[in-house]
């Protein structure tokens, strides 16, 4: 792609090198203490700047990666511990595609966060038994971009068909052999990594092609398109790998011969300003450097050196044009900028576009020049015990959400008044579904990752207050607090529990997170899908929840099929306790709620819709406790495309803020959609 004008790029350019040498040493004055300066600066940024990634996406694993090393050699411990928040969010677990290389990508950081404490074994659990499965049940297909594989239910990214992946799988399958001592990683690395190689690399230019659709492309000048990223995706990936692979290994030569082949190839794409542009062999097809690539470049050359590969003397002053010229693209408060936006080739770029893995590049550079000009990294065991202190003494009141796969795939979220969780496959053949479940808090403070380790570490009843609340509500096989269903037939039909979550990462103003469910109903002979988004906000008693009933798989956030029949009445229940409960069912308000003791407090549940998609309110039976309890139901219409939105929460009086029914359904008459 050809940029039509770079008069105003060129301008930004030259303003920000102006910034950059102004702020930044020379090549021949460059100083621990300005680089640390910088890196703090840029982790603080990304750090106070969510970008709504979800918390195990590949997009995010480079951060996580340069999040540890700034840790690591700065000593400051606020950065592990923002990883170690990270990975508890994430239930420590790889992303839901069982054999794509992307979704294995965080593990290099969750793996990393538990060789400094191997105490914790549910931060090496869930990866290694995703990787356990992926080798005993291989795919073997020889399959490339391009061709569409013969083998039923293969897709063209098990195994690894494109660059990028060098970086994603490789360390993690590294790490997990240091913490296993199970060399089955490695025989797995090796056989794969070989058949990217064979596939990919190009042994005239030393470089990789992105995948087997680029065989052929040239740039606007003739020239073979290497992308600038993808290979420093392969360049930081093999150092990642190195780290963690045996001295003694057979192919450990193969590695490092690849390394130094690729650094030749690197040093002579690197241009004037220091940084490498998107095409790595036409730099004028995009005349301006791009921050990932150079990042990742810029890792693997000093980790080059600082590990022997590569000769100090000969390396440095391209390692310090290359940081020098990283600083143009940082801004004052730190966003690292003119970072190519999620693609597969050399493409577009400018000054403000930012993205968790450009922050995480520079934080690797960084981090690794810190060590090649003498920084010790701190001690291990020393960083995450402060680290973890950190995270303890955090008592500030925030909205948050996590996975729990050590309590059977649960997921739970909360803010300073409420909280919640619902069911996952763990529970599947038991009678939970895809009911909500709410937990009654005492106290503003984040009570949730205490209650689990109380009650699965100490033997503590999160079922028992003891001053800061309790589980005192019972869902069953019911709606709980604003679960949905179907209404077909006249019968309320449900999901079971949620297939697969995603926790989005937001600042502590709001809790928000991804859940797919499956209902037991078959649309032109495909299976129905909800697709559902939870958001809680900080100082808010209602989640607010929009669903999208589709037959395409992942379109929750696109429109379905043309011409599917999708359902138009959807239930929205709330189950009462016991006998007795004061229910209200107003359509016309848009309003259901229930009023009842729970734990010797009154308690309070209700939902709101917009009334104009309100087609009835009624009471049904629930089956979980017979003749006790039932449903307070709205029915609504679903939009056009699909969907449904509504907010659904709770009150107890025990925390002394709304002490009555009356107070109850006031707040929530209140409440804005």
């Amino acid at each position: 792609m050809m940029i039509r004008s770079t008069q105003p790029f060129r301008a930004i350019l030259l303003a920000g090198i102006s910034f950059a040498l102004s702020h930044a040493s020379s090549a021949a004055e460059l100083e621990s203490a300005q680089i640390t300066a910088a890196l703090k600066r840029s982790a603080d940024w990304q750090l106070a700047n969510p970008s709504g990634t979800e918390t195990r996406d590949w997009i995010i694993a480079p951060l996580y990666d340069g999040l540890l090393r700034t840790a690591l050699s700065t000593g400051d411990a606020k950065y592990l511990a923002s990883v170690i928040r990270f990975g508890t969010q994430a239930g420590w677990m790889p992303a839901n595609r069982v054999y794509h290389a992307d979704d294995h990508a965080v593990g290099h950081a969750w793996l990393d966060v538990y060789l400094m404490d191997p105490t914790r074994k549910e931060r090496l659990d869930p990866m290694r038994d995703r990787l356990s499965h992926v080798i005993d049940h291989p795919v073997t297909e020889e399959i490339a971009f391009g061709n569409k594989p013969k083998t039923k239910g293969v897709s063209i990214t098990d195994r690894w068909t494109w660059c990028d992946s060098l970086y994603m799988a490789p360390p993690t399958l590294a790490r997990l052999f240091t913490a296993t001592g199970d060399r089955k990683y490695l025989e797995f690395l090796d056989r794969e990594f070989q058949s990217t190689y064979d596939h990919l690399y190009d042994p005239a230019e030393k470089l990789f092609f992105r995948d087997a659709t680029f065989f052929e492309k040239k740039t606007p000048s003739g020239k073979k398109t290497f992308w600038s990223r993808g290979n420093g995706w392969v360049y930081g990936g093999l150092a990642l790998m190195l780290e963690h692979l045996p001295k003694d290994h057979p192919k450990r030569g193969f590695y490092e011969k690849l390394f130094k082949e690729m650094t030749a190839a690197i040093l002579a794409a690197q241009q004037p300003d220091g940084l490498w542009y998107p095409s790595l062999l036409d730099p004028q097809e995009i005349p301006f450097g791009e921050t990932s690539g150079s990042g990742f470049f810029t890792f693997g050359l000093a980790w080059g050196v600082n590990h022997g590969l590569l000769d100090r003397a000969a390396h440095l002053p391209v390692i310090i044009r290359a940081w020098n010229g990283l600083m143009t693209r940082v801004k004052p408060d730190g966003l690292v900028g003119y970072v190519q936006p999620v693609g597969a080739a050399p493409d577009y770029l400018e000054a403000g576009s930012t993205q968790d893995y450009g922050s995480g590049a520079f934080l690797l550079a960084g981090s690794e020049i810190l060590r090649l000009l003498g920084a010790q990294p701190a001690d291990p065991k020393t960083l995450i015990a402060a680290a973890e202190k950190i995270i303890a003494a955090d008592v500030t009141p925030r909205a948050y959400a996590r996975l729990v796969p050590e309590r059977k795939d649960d997921l739970a979220w909360e803010n300073d008044k409420v909280a919640f969780r619902v069911y996952g496959p763990a529970l599947r053949s038991g009678p939970e579904d895809s009911g909500i479940d709410v937990w009654c808090k005492r106290v503003a403070r984040p009570v949730i990752d205490k209650w689990y380790a109380d009650d699965l570490k100490r033997g503590l009843s999160y079922h028992k207050d003891t001053g800061e609340g309790l589980d005192g509500y019972h869902v069953g096989d019911t709606r709980g607090c604003g679960g949905l269903g179907l209404w077909i037939d006249g019968k309320l039909v449900t999901s079971d529990t949620y297939l697969s979550a995603e926790i989005i990462w937001t600042g502590p103003e709001v809790a928000e997170f991804r859940t797919v469910y499956q209902y037991p109903v078959m649309v032109e002979g495909k299976p129905l899908c909800e697709y559902r988004v939870t958001r809680l906000r900080l100082g808010e008693r209602l989640c607010d929840i929009t669903s999208t009933f589709s037959t395409q798989p992942g379109k929750h956030s696109k429109n379905p099929a043309t011409g599917t029949k999708l359902p138009q009445e959807v239930v929205i229940g709330i189950n009462t306790q016991d006998k007795g409960a004061s229910m209200t069912l107003d359509g016309e308000k848009g309003l259901v709620a229930v009023y009842e003791p729970l734990a010797g407090k009154g308690f309070g549940t209700g939902v709101i819709v917009n009334p104009a998609t309100v087609v009835r309110t009624m009471r049904l039976p629930a089956t979980d406790k017979p003749g006790k309890n039932e449903h307070a139901l709205m029915i609504v219409r679903t939009d056009d495309q699909g969907r449904v939105s509504y907010r659904c929460g709770f009150a107890w009086a025990a925390d002394g803020e709304i002490t009555t029914e009356a107070a109850w359904l006031d707040y929530l008459k209140l409440q804005k959609l």
